[in-house]
């Protein structure tokens, strides 16, 4: 047998066709132009951050509605792309895209697989009290999450930081992520399939954003980091008027009084908000405190 006969597989990967809507891939495809990969990117209008267009510094780039275009699939079937990269994209890719390119196309999911399949993948790890904050490269296939994995990272989940401080950490580790990704696809090594899971989170909206203050501080405390800009942010109700939480503080007060009424410390000018345990300092709202009402004097 000779050894050094390459594989079949094996295919230099140059050029690069990138589809996003946001920064993590509008950052990726100027690191991949920057390490002399050939980058087409195109762009969905759906949920876009329309901040990237202007910052888009070629014209090796198309705006898109959907996937549905018989000409754009054309377009990618005659430019004969070595690899298609997924990079916060919103929409699924149907079974007639997987094999266009040489080399398939590549998943950035923002989540531990297969823990975390589905959608907001960054927000319920936050929710849920990670101590690290996982994200993972997949080989896309016919199901939601389920392909091969190719490789993945993690970084502590540091209590102070917003979702757009994890946003940033994540974008920044997907940058080396998808360089070692087409680096081992490049050789043309066989991929393992993912561990099987029922584990499925869905896709978070603004409703998903109210606050129970039935919850623990700590808990209530992450919920609004995870909401927070470039999200609306989290929200309650008091009086029947609906106040955004956008960044608050944990203490351990515990007056006795009902979770979710809001009060205040003698001498302190600060406003709280009992919690089922302890309590949360308000220190940034919208409206402004003063148009709370029923606040208690402790």
């Amino acid at each position: 047998m000779n050894i050094n006969k390459p594989n079949k597989n094996q295919k230099k990967i140059n050029k690069i066709l990138v589809f996003f809507n946001n920064f993590r891939g509008l950052k990726l495809s100027e690191y991949l132009s920057s390490k002399g990969f050939d980058v087409y990117k195109i762009i969905t209008k759906k949920f876009l951050n329309k901040k990237i267009i202007s910052k888009i510094n070629n014209n090796k780039f198309k705006i898109i509605k959907n996937l549905e275009s018989k000409k754009l699939y054309n377009f990618i079937k005659k430019e004969k792309f070595d690899l298609i990269i997924s990079a916060g994209f919103p929409h699924i890719f149907k079974k007639k895209f997987f094999n266009i390119s040489h080399h398939g196309i590549i998943n950035l999911h923002a989540g531990k697989l297969p823990k975390y399949r589905g959608g907001s993948p960054l927000v319920w790890q936050i929710i849920n009290g990670e101590k690290k904050i996982g994200l993972t490269i997949i080989k896309i296939d016919n199901k939601i999450d389920t392909g091969p994995i190719i490789t993945k990272g993690e970084f502590k989940n540091i209590k102070k930081d917003t979702i757009l401080e994890i946003q940033k950490k994540s974008n920044k580790l997907f940058l080396k992520l998808t360089l070692d990704a087409i680096n081992y696809l490049a050789k043309g090594k066989k991929l393992k399939k993912q561990i099987r899971s029922k584990s499925y989170f869905k896709q978070r909206n603004d409703n998903d954003a109210k606050i129970n203050f039935d919850l623990s501080n700590n808990k209530i405390y992450d919920l609004v980091r995870s909401q927070s800009f470039p999200y609306k942010g989290a929200y309650f109700y008091n009086y029947g008027k609906k106040f955004r939480l956008l960044k608050c503080k944990i203490k351990n007060y515990e007056p006795k009084v009902l979770p979710g009424n809001i009060f205040k410390i003698k001498n302190k000018s600060s406003f709280f908000i009992r919690c089922r345990k302890k309590s949360l300092q308000i220190l940034k709202i919208v409206p402004k405190t003063y148009f709370l009402k029923g606040v208690i004097k402790i």
